[in-house]
């Protein structure tokens, strides 16, 4: 079977997410065939077959969910996308909520033209950060860190991380996408006095697409003049009191 760019370009997605559901590699990689097209199925039935990808399908869910096999990450090297990835046996199912909603995040913005997407899996590999985002997004040679939050963590867990990022200069803001509008309350509170982090909900995120307005210390700001507009330097000197959580 002769592999073809889509597939080299939808293996990439799924190794660097770490796997991708069906309806997740239809919707990039399928995108407006219709309802009734089997297409997709049967080109994942022949990468399948060629020891490309494995199908993992478990009964607690309802969709298939794609890994890539050896042979798949072989061509991937020869492809040029060297980044040394071992074949993964299985899904982290503790991870598996949210590993869903990062991908679907980084389709979303794919989808609004933002397609330099870095997943965690590379930037653990590419750069020393101070913190590892879930993914990050490369624009106008300004880096956007993205962080999925379906659980809140302690205050001072907080307080580390966003100092974290004031102190890293690779990173020029940073987007809070949260599971409820009470998330986004409590815990911007605690980045009150960083001004590179913002806030939003991933609902707000769906229906406002890139008119979203973002929630942070110089109030709401909408995502797309974040992600466009000139990033000024922030909180390159922590304060003494911030520097005391470090």
């Amino acid at each position: 079977m002769k592999i073809m760019p889509r597939d080299i370009e939808m293996m990439r997605w799924i190794q660097e997410q770490k796997f991708m559901t069906g309806n997740q590699i239809r919707r990039v990689f399928w995108k407006g065939i219709s309802a009734n097209s089997r297409e997709d199925y049967k080109r994942l039935c022949e990468l399948q077959k060629a020891d490309c990808l494995k199908r993992n399908k478990k009964d607690i869910y309802r969709n298939a969910l794609y890994l890539v096999r050896s042979y798949g990450i072989k061509q991937l090297k020869e492809f040029g996308h060297k980044h040394g990835w071992n074949e993964l046996y299985d899904v982290d199912y503790s991870l598996f909520n949210h590993d869903i909603a990062v991908t679907d995040l980084r389709i979303l913005f794919n989808e609004w033209g933002y397609r330099d997407w870095i997943s965690e899996r590379v930037l653990s590999r590419w750069r020393s950060y101070r913190n590892l985002a879930d993914g990050m997004i490369h624009h106008r040679e300004n880096y956007f860190a993205i962080e999925y939050e379906s659980s809140q963590k302690a205050k001072d867990r907080y307080k580390e991380i966003f100092l974290n990022y004031a102190l890293d200069h690779q990173v020029n803001a940073v987007i809070y996408i949260m599971e409820s509008p009470e998330m986004v309350t409590r815990v911007s509170r605690e980045a009150a006095s960083y001004k590179k982090v913002f806030f939003t909900t991933f609902q707000e995120l769906q229906n406002q697409k890139l008119e979203t307005q973002l929630h942070g210390n110089n109030g709401p700001s909408s995502l797309k003049s974040l992600l466009e507009g000139p990033i000024e330097s922030r909180d390159l000197e922590p304060s003494r009191e911030q520097l005391v959580h470090i």
